[in-house]
């Protein structure tokens, strides 16, 4: 039997007709599926974009009615209109958006506030509540527009103007009329004798309000925040000498200079009263003998060496001078500068027990530079700040800088001045700008009290000493106890209508 060898028979042409039509169709498939992808894709973008030029114009919408509703407060019942954009959804008032809770001394009240609230179908929410606006996204939130709540830490008095709306009701996009229905002046809370005052926000705009006293007054006026009932506890007022000696500077500027970090990481914005009538009052009383001293010297310029008791003295240039606190404490009244002139053990405190302290009270500049050390046995090592404590006047300067300068104690020159008149100062500190200076290898440890703050140059140090935290020190003597201190409250709640009639 021959063997046969199978050869393909050749393609027909219909086939191959039928071939070629069905790679077209899939080609201009393919082609269809990736236009149609590109054109979810930019339809996408599109759609986003036009979302959050919308969301932009509403923020903006907003601030332009807050600003209206505050001059409505002050104008009275006289009604205000500003052009509102409220998007495609709307936005609603609501007269139950939360609560202001203000307590100090016997001050004890609350009251509701209201909202305007505009949210978009992706969850975004812009909010208007007691004058600022708030953007919220998830769980983050944008200050746009600051409310009108302020404390001035010089004059002790808390602004604080609380909104509410007469009514629940949509709002929508054209002139909205801005009008105050009723003010209630808060006449209980006028003013909180020798206590802080604490404000607590309940809000679903609380993370809002958290960012806005965070930003402004720092960490440390943020008492509390409760993601569970959605509140904020800020604090108010004037510090206490306790709270100061909590921290390692307390200052009524933000500190400056080009190295300011440290003193910033460890201080915190307040005001603690100024101790000039005080100063001034002992060392009148020391010279006409109400007050008793146990030596009075003129300027004192060479080595001297103290035990416990009290001393007047006219100012302090140079010398080396040892504080022995074994029987007791030590107090210096000096009526003029205090000047290391260049000594590097200037000023050293030995011998301490107990609690006995080295207190200095002037009524001038304290300068420490080229050189010059007031410290604690061992100084060369940080031992106890408690032991050691210069009180100055408002008016009073102080430089700590070059010559690997050393300062171990608390400084307190309380101060609201707004310059000084110093001309000694060595290094790039601004003498009229600061109150206070760090330059060059100065080294400070403890607390300081003061009106403005300068560090200069990486190379000096600035640290808080925690034996300060228990400290049992008091700046006053029995009988120079302070005026009680007053905190003022200017705070009103209006009720306002707004609407679209």
């Amino acid at each position: 039997m021959t063997g046969r060898v199978a050869v393909p028979a050749e393609e027909s042409p219909p086939d191959r007709a039928q071939a070629e039509v069905l790679g077209v169709v899939l080609l201009l498939g393919l082609v269809a599926v990736g236009s149609l992808s590109l054109m979810v894709v930019a339809t996408g973008a599109v759609s986003d974009t036009q979302s959050q030029a919308e969301t932009e114009r509403i923020e903006q919408s907003f601030v332009q009615l807050s600003q209206t509703m505050a001059t409505a407060t002050t104008a009275g019942d006289m009604p205000k209109a500003v052009s509102f954009d409220a998007g495609e959804s709307g936005a609603i008032t609501k007269t139950d958006a939360g609560t202001f809770t203000i307590q100090g001394g016997n001050v004890n009240v609350t009251r509701t506030v209201g909202a305007i609230e505009y949210r978009h179908d992706d969850g975004n929410i812009v909010a208007y509540q007691a004058g600022g606006v708030f953007a919220e996204r998830g769980n983050q939130t944008r200050v746009i527009s600051n409310p009108p709540i302020s404390y001035d830490p010089v004059d002790e008095t808390l602004t604080l103007p609380i909104t509410d709306m007469s009514k629940s009701q949509d709002l929508s996009s054209g002139p909205v009329h801005v009008s105050t229905a009723a003010t209630d002046p808060l006449r209980e809370a006028s003013l909180v004798e020798n206590d802080t005052v604490t404000l607590t926000i309940q809000s679903p705009y609380y993370r809002g309000w958290e960012e806005y006293f965070r930003s402004k007054a720092g960490d440390g006026a943020i008492r509390n925040v409760d993601h569970t009932s959605q509140t904020v506890e800020v604090k108010f007022g004037p510090l206490s000498f306790e709270d100061a000696l909590s921290r390692g500077a307390t200052y009524v500027s933000e500190p400056g200079g080009n190295h300011p970090g440290d003193i910033i990481d460890d201080g915190e914005v307040g005001m603690l009263p100024p101790m000039d009538e005080t100063i001034s009052e002992m060392m009148a009383d020391a010279k006409d003998g109400s007050y008793s001293v146990d030596a009075t010297y003129g300027q004192i310029t060479s080595d001297r060496s103290f035990d416990s008791g009290t001393y007047l003295i006219n100012s302090i240039k140079g010398g080396s001078h040892e504080f022995d606190l074994t029987t007791g404490n030590i107090t210096l009244l000096v009526d003029g500068d205090i000047a290391s002139d260049g000594v590097s053990d200037f000023m050293t405190v030995t011998g301490y027990s107990g609690n006995n302290q080295l207190k200095i009270y002037t009524t001038g500049n304290l300068d420490i530079q080229n050189g010059g050390s007031i410290c604690v046995d061992p100084c060369n090592q940080d031992t106890d700040a408690s032991r050691i404590q210069v009180y100055g006047t408002s008016e009073s300067s102080v430089s700590i800088n070059q010559g690997s300068p050393r300062y171990e104690g608390v400084i307190y020159v309380a101060s609201d001045e707004e310059s000084w008149d110093y001309n000694d100062r060595r290094g790039k500190c601004d003498s009229e700008k600061y109150q206070v200076a760090f330059q060059a290898n100065g080294d400070f440890t403890g607390s300081l009290i003061a009106g403005s703050i300068c560090g200069h140059s990486s190379s000096y140090g600035f640290s808080y000493d925690s034996t300060l935290n228990n400290a049992d020190i008091d700046p006053y003597p029995n009988q120079y106890t302070p005026p009680p201190r007053i905190t003022y409250l200017n705070v009103a709640v209006y009720e306002m209508d707004v609407d679209n009639s």
